[in-house]
This record gives C-alpha cells, sequence and structure tokens, in this order.
C-alpha cells in the first residue's frame, strides 16, 4: 500500500493528510520540528488570550479549507468581517469601509492580466493611482518593484483597489462586511482538534522530527509519496540549482489589551504610505479585546497608541483605549516573492517530478494563496496516488 509521508505540520501540512486519506492512503505520517502541530500559525498564549500577529479568519461556508477541517470536528463561528482602509489623496488620508485602497483616478487601464512583475501591474493604473501605490509598496518592501512577481499583489491588498471620481472617496460609509468565520476555540484550538481527528483516522504524527530534503528522498521507496509541506529552499540542494535570493519584509508586531466600541473583527489597512503602521487588527479571545499592530519598523510605545488611536478613530464608535502591551516580536516575512523565486520555483518543481516520477510533491510556498495551493496540491496528490478523477481543493 503506498505510503504518504508529510514534511512540515502546519495548515497545509494537516490538509495534505486529510486530503491523503480520503484518497485511500491508510499509512500516512506527518512530521514537524515543534513540539505540536500547527507550524508558525500558532500564536502565544498569555493569561488564557491569544496573541495573534497575522491573519485569522477563514471563508464563509463553502470556503473548500473551513469545509475539510469542519468535516473532521473543527468548529467554527461564523462572523462579519470588517475591513477598512485608510487611503492617500490630495486632500490627505481618506478612511473608507474597503478591503484595498480607494484613489481617486480614472477608470483601470486593462491588460494588468498579464503583468509579470509589481511594475508591470502598476503601470496598468493611471499615474495618478500608480503613482500613490508605488510609494506604497517601497513603503512596505523597500526594494525595486521590477523585483517583485505580480502574485505578490493580494498580500499587499493590491488586487482590491478601487478607483473613484473626486468627491466620491469621503469618510466611512456604512460597513458592508464580508461573511467569514473564526474557529470557535481560537487557532490553537483548531490545531488541537485537527490533531485529534488526524489520530482517529490512524496518521502517525512525529514531533520533534527534523528531516533534511536529502533524507527524505533518498528514504523513499518505489511507491512511496513525499510531500514537502515545508519551507522549500533547502529542496535547491536536492537538484544542485541554486537557491533563490528571497525578499523579506521587516515588520514589527505588537498586541495590546484594549477597550473599543467597534465592529468586530475588525482589520484596517493604512495605504498611506506615513507612520509606520501598516495594518491592525482588532479581535476578541476569551473575553478579551485585543488589538493586534503591524509596522514596518519598530517603534515607540507613545508614538505607537497616538498612531494607532489616529487610525482606528474614523471606524471606532468612540475613541478606542489601548491598555497593556503584551507582546512584542519582530519577524521577517516573505510573502512578497522575487520574479527570480518563483521562476526558479517551478523549475525546481519540473526537476523533481522527473526525479522521483511525481511522487516528490512540493507544497507550503508562503506567498500562495492558501485555497489555491490545497486546491493543486490535492490534484497533484491525487494524480500521484492514481484517482480516477481530480479532486478540487478538500473535502
Amino acid at each position: 500500500m503506498t505510503k504518504v509521508r508529510i514534511i512540515g505540520g502546519g495548515l497545509t501540512g494537516i490538509l495534505a493528510a486529510f486530503e491523503a486519506h480520503r484518497l485511500g492512503a491508510r499509512e500516512i505520517v506527518v512530521e514537524d520540528a515543534l513540539d505540536r502541530l500547527g507550524g508558525w500559525s500558532l500564536p502565544r498564549v498569555s493569561h488564557g488570550v491569544e496573541l495573534r500577529d497575522g491573519e485569522f479568519a477563514f471563508g464563509a461556508a463553502q470556503d473548500p479549507i473551513r469545509r475539510a477541517l469542519e468535516w473532521h470536528g473543527v468548529a467554527f463561528d461564523d462572523v462579519d468581517l470588517h475591513v477598512g482602509a485608510v487611503s492617500p489623496s490630495p486632500s490627505g488620508p481618506q478612511a473608507s469601509w474597503s478591503a484595498g485602497p480607494v484613489l481617486t483616478a480614472p477608470a483601470k487601464t486593462p491588460g494588468a492580466d498579464q503583468a509579470e512583475t509589481l511594475n508591470d501591474l502598476l503601470r496598468a493604473y493611471p499615474r495618478s493611482a500608480a503613482d500613490p501605490l508605488s510609494h506604497y509598496c517601497q513603503w512596505r518592501l523597500g526594494v525595486w518593484l521590477d523585483q517583485i512577481h505580480a502574485s505578490a499583489a493580494p498580500a499587499l491588498g493590491l488586487d482590491q483597489v478601487r478607483l473613484v471620481s473626486a468627491g466620491e472617496a469621503a469618510a466611512p460609509n456604512v460597513s458592508v462586511p464580508a461573511r467569514g468565520a473564526t474557529p470557535r476555540d481560537g487557532l490553537n484550538g483548531l490545531f488541537s482538534a485537527a490533531s485529534r481527528a488526524l489520530a482517529r483516522l490512524g496518521v502517525q504524527i512525529r514531533l520533534h522530527s527534523l528531516v533534511s530534503p536529502r533524507e527524505a528522498a533518498l528514504s523513499r521507496a518505489a511507491d512511496d509519496i513525499v510531500v514537502w509541506a515545508a519551507d522549500p529552499l533547502p529542496l535547491f540542494d536536492l537538484t544542485a540549482q541554486p537557491r533563490p535570493r528571497l525578499i523579506g519584509e521587516r515588520v514589527a508586531s505588537y498586541v495590546y489589551r484594549a477597550r473599543i466600541e467597534a465592529p468586530l473583527p475588525l482589520t484596517i489597512r493604512n495605504y498611506t504610505a506615513e507612520g509606520r503602521i501598516s495594518a491592525l487588527r482588532v479581535y476578541e479571545s476569551r473575553g478579551e479585546t485585543l488589538v493586534s499592530i503591524e509596522c514596518v519598523d519598530e517603534v515607540g510605545d507613545a508614538e505607537l497608541r497616538a498612531e494607532a488611536l489616529r487610525l482606528l478613530g474614523p471606524f471606532a464608535r468612540r475613541p478606542m483605549m489601548l491598555e497593556a502591551c503584551l507582546l512584542t516580536n519582530m519577524r521577517t516575512r516573505f510573502a512578497c516573492p522575487s520574479v527570480e523565486a518563483v521562476t526558479r520555483l517551478a523549475r525546481l518543481e519540473a526537476e523533481l517530478d522527473h526525479q522521483h516520477e511525481g511522487r516528490f510533491l512540493v507544497a507550503g510556498w508562503e506567498s500562495a494563496d492558501a485555497t489555491a495551493r490545497i486546491s493543486a496540491l490535492a490534484d497533484r496528490l491525487g494524480a500521484a496516488m492514481g484517482a480516477s478523477t481530480a479532486v478540487g481543493a478538500v473535502a
């Protein structure tokens, strides 16, 4: 019987194990270097509350990732996801309920779908929109935008740009939220429930397991399938290809207790390229209201509090009060791939497919859209296992 070995116990690795079992595999192993499943999505916990420094919401009822997790016992609560933006304008920053930047400019020029670089995508806009968007991207990334692949657009909010006529983008109106869901027991509860579900299915979970790409490749029997759901960079050593240069975004994260009257969960993104804060997320955990703040660089407490109050002010019913700071975290996030990285990863996958006859699968490339990534992995897993039909995402 085919053995499926999954390296990496984050959400991608967990979903790969569920899908392998659904396709008929009964000898499945998930290995991770940490002491529990969840990977880098696991939030820290302080006094019972989760200190989240990233995205934490899932889609509505038909979201394939949510459906797969619910099928295996993870409980979700349906919520309204409120999203606001602070955008640049000739008269100063403008706040609006919007998932992306709102700019005063003529209609968008067609042709952006063929963009290879972020600069190609921005050139498809009128200059009155392209210039502030370019300034914003430089503020976030600090590199030439011709180096960044166009697939970085969603990570920067550029897949949600809205162009309006002069005078239309005024103060925020009533929020029209998107439907989504949050894990009922938090992200830690989600991964605990997923671990129990894998155990019920007979999946072996090996923690504190450091696996090198060479060991994974050499130990693979003829009919075995390896799913590499961890960082793909070490895989380049298997094919003697040079590793691509990654472009990292320096992120300083802070989590505060807060008192705020506003629709929750609430996300505010700053597209003005002014100040230090790029995004704020207000959420509840165990009855506490918390504000997670992402900055383009470190910032002092007094300056951070003042800027957070200024950005959140138009979206709150009353002035917010920030209380104790519970988390300070510096990290480098690789969510915006370079053109070089995308090109070389495609070559790497092709070479691994050739060497291992389609039985060494690469997943977990951080910049990819999660749903698209899982769907593509499910299709490739089905092909490797000889499934008679292609599988769309997970069931």
